[in-house]
């Protein structure tokens, strides 16, 4: 029995992520599936971050329909004007 209505393709599990429990719900993504989260969004909103002395690791937060997606990158991405963003600190999940 499925509960979903629509194509597989669609289906959360498409995403290919990895979904954990810490605090709450959230799925880790891969960078070109966290992007084409953002560009479903209206005014999207970015938290971003990064770690790390020698080699600088860029990790990214949004929420889309209820979940809570990250991802991260080498390298510091460029987004559109619609897209808020918010420069934090630190992220608190282990992502």
């Amino acid at each position: 029995m499925s509960y979903y209505g629509g194509d597989a393709a669609a289906q959360p599990t498409a995403i290919g992520g990895k979904i954990f429990t810490g605090r709450g719900t959230g799925v880790y993504v891969k960078l070109e599936d966290f992007l084409a989260i953002i560009s479903k969004c209206e005014q999207p909103l970015v938290i971003v971050t990064s770690e790390g002395f020698f080699t600088k690791i860029y990790k990214y937060v949004t929420a889309y329909k209820g979940f809570v997606f990250f991802t991260e990158s080498l390298d510091k991405l460029q987004f559109g004007s619609n897209v808020e963003i918010i420069y934090a600190q630190s992220l608190s999940a282990d992502i």
